[in-house]
């Protein structure tokens, strides 16, 4: 995970996401870690007065409650981390939610235990922090000179935010844009009906934006922002079409779609992750009245192409 150190003339310094939190004591949960990358960069903890944290997965931020307890500092996200959070602070609750979903989408019940044992991240973050200044998209601030906006990109998470430098051109991505793969689109019960919808519009907001140089949360710095967005989009077309094609004759559950789709051997894990973005597409799909879901005499959830009406 990439973190970036902004500094000012007065020797301040605002530090985007901080990384995860080391289960293992023995490396003092990764602390010193942090502390000799910003030492790479002429800083010491002390300095930071400002965290800026892009979203609330543990990769990001894992650290977080450390990092306030080290240095005081502000923490900045977005409004609807505080909820997001709840998450961690119910995993049995996440669990059972997650099985109920998988369950109702045809996933065996052989399966369960092992694609829901993964819900459990609370040994990787610090302290569950709300941030001390919710943000909406749209802020402005500046930090050594250079003005960043706050631009609200849902869909990776819904607490997705990225930092926009317009002067420059330049672009503190988080997990929307990444150089080399996709970013993860996950599906759970909750406010978010329709997560890569939300990634897409975020994607067509980024793309008008039309970086010059991308700083990613994952992998080196990359220019030309708005064709990575748009390579990005294309990657989902196909995955949509894909679904449509193999619902094209009869109907099948989230969990058949994504037998098919992803073919080989997936870990348990990886299953986890296909079956979020099967369900993230077809949720987008459903939306847009293109598929619609039947009930199967075992209960489960199937799809099947929406009829053509004619006039």
């Amino acid at each position: 995970m990439n973190a970036y150190a902004l500094t000012d003339e007065d020797g301040g310094a605002t530090l985007v996401d901080c990384g995860i939190y080391d289960p293992n004591p023995a490396t003092d949960h990764g602390w010193p870690d942090l502390v000799a990358a910003l030492a790479t960069a002429g800083l010491v903890p002390e300095q930071i007065s400002r965290l800026i944290v892009t979203h609330h997965h543990i990769d990001h931020y894992g650290m977080a409650g450390r990092v306030l307890a080290e240095t005081g500092s502000a923490l900045w996200m977005h409004e609807s981390t505080s909820e997001e959070i709840d998450y961690y602070r119910d995993p049995d609750g996440a669990r059972e939610s997650l099985r109920h979903l998988l369950s109702d989408h045809g996933v065996e019940a052989a399966d369960l235990e092992e694609l829901t044992a993964f819900e459990d991240w609370r040994g990787f973050v610090a302290d569950l922090a709300d941030p001390t200044r919710p943000l909406k998209g749209g802020e402005t601030f500046t930090v050594g000179g250079r003005e960043w906006e706050v631009v609200y990109t849902p869909g990776h998470a819904r607490t997705h935010i990225c930092l926009w430098a317009r002067a420059e051109r330049l672009l503190i991505s988080g997990d929307h844009l990444l150089p080399t793969v996709t970013p993860h689109i996950d599906f759970h019960r909750g406010p978010e009906r329709d997560p890569l919808g939300a990634f897409l519009a975020s994607l067509k907001k980024i793309e008008g934006l039309d970086p010059a140089l991308v700083l990613p949360g994952h992998g080196h710095p990359f220019e030309e922002g708005a064709e990575r967005a748009r390579v990005i989009e294309r990657h989902h077309d196909r995955r949509l079409g894909s679904i449509l094609q193999v619902i094209r004759r009869e109907p099948h559950t989230a969990d058949e779609i994504t037998e098919d789709i992803f073919s080989g051997s997936l870990l348990h894990f990886q299953k986890r992750l296909a079956l979020g973005e099967v369900l993230a597409h077809i949720a987008y799909l459903v939306n847009r009245g293109e598929i619609e879901r039947i009930e199967r005499d075992d209960g489960s959830r199937a799809y099947v192409k929406t009829p053509r009406r004619t006039e």
